[in-house]
């Protein structure tokens, strides 16, 4: 009952961390292109995703499944032990990258976490290598050049979009304003109604609450996976099948808990650092995360929304050729790509190493 408990707390302490690193990601293009302001943006993040992750009770079992087992070639699972430095491992790297505002991916340092706790328990000879490569690493991998190459495509549509736009000039209105309705600077005849102009402002706040939401639906079940066995170990869940929705439930709101208490803290780095975002490339910078988040839950497969958020600012860098600039976020996040999961496995192969 007490390793019960304690593995419960690390998928729980894992969650918090998530919340707390991952946030700002699903709402940076819309904090970025001056839609809204940071603080709107980090409340609509944490409801969209807090509602994504108890969306995955009902749409997040094929993630669960995989991040259930599948590590191993002589064992359906890791034992409690190993479980828990994996979660430990994973937790204290995203929780270290938060306080060093390095936007890091949750779902990389699990598979670190987990790979390197099941090298230490178990030996190198037993860690199935090829199928973490080809179902683990190959979408993690594929996932941000997907969403570079669809957000470039994407971007093509706005410049045909932006010939039709207003243009911003001096004295017409303030930077601001212009950023959050770009029609203000239209001459009044040529003004489109009310209507087009509110459908404008949804179609910016949906496409950011949508990322935000997949991000919920594709995060949490990977985390509760884990958590799954622990809580079959209670009396009054070891008879039910509920066992899975509380774990998702309760991962949801340790992961809404940590948004709420940290997650401000990145959006900076992602809504101003990585690129310049204009209205109408953070809208398909948006619209290209969330289709590629939303359409591989489903499948299970394990993308990670932190590299595709990114990969889809990268397009827009990409698609308007811009130079590097001094305060430049992209090496951050280039270097966070390598460092997360041989970073992750090596702290949990410690834990491991330190319990035995």
């Amino acid at each position: 009952m007490i390793s019960a408990f304690l593995l419960s707390a690390a998928t729980l302490m894992l969650a918090w961390s998530n919340g707390s690193n991952d946030v700002s990601k699903g709402v940076a293009a819309l904090a970025g292109s001056g839609v809204a302001s940071p603080r709107a943006a980090w409340i609509l993040g944490v409801v969209a995703t807090m509602i994504g992750g108890f969306g995955a009770i009902f749409w997040g079992g094929a993630l669960g499944t995989l991040f259930g087992g599948g590590f191993l070639r002589g064992a359906s699972e890791l034992p409690v032990g190993a479980a828990l430095a994996a979660l430990a491992g994973a937790a204290g790297f995203v929780a270290l990258s938060t306080w060093q505002r390095w936007p890091v991916s949750t779902t990389h340092a699990l598979i670190g976490g987990i790979v390197g706790a099941a090298i230490v328990q178990f030996g190198l000879h037993d860690v199935a290598y090829r199928t973490v490569a080809t179902k683990f690493l190959v979408p993690l991998l594929a996932s941000p050049l997907l969403a570079i190459g669809l957000c470039w495509v994407l971007l093509l549509l706005n410049r045909f979009i932006e010939t039709r736009m207003p243009q911003w000039t001096p004295g017409c209105c303030a930077p601001e304003d212009y950023q959050r309705d770009p029609f203000i600077c239209a001459p009044p005849e040529r003004r489109p109604s009310p209507t087009v102009r509110r459908v404008w402002l949804t179609l910016h706040w949906l496409s950011g609450g949508a990322v935000s939401f997949a991000r919920g639906l594709n995060d949490v079940p990977k985390m509760a996976a884990l958590m799954i066995p622990a809580l079959l170990a209670w009396p009054a869940l070891a008879t039910t099948s509920q066992g899975p929705a509380v774990a998702i439930a309760a991962t949801s709101l340790a992961m809404t808990g940590g948004a709420l208490m940290a997650g401000r803290r990145l959006l900076p780095v992602l809504a101003k650092e990585v690129s310049t975002m204009t209205p109408a490339t953070g809208l398909f910078a948006n619209m290209g995360t969330a289709l590629l988040v939303l359409g591989a839950t489903p499948l299970g497969l394990p993308v990670s929304t932190t590299h595709v958020a990114a990969g889809s600012l990268i397009g827009v860098r990409v698609a308007d050729s811009a130079p590097p600039r001094a305060r430049d976020a992209l090496k951050t996040i280039l270097m966070a790509w390598f460092v997360t999961l041989p970073a992750a496995a090596l702290l949990s192969a410690t834990l491991v190493m330190l319990g035995a």
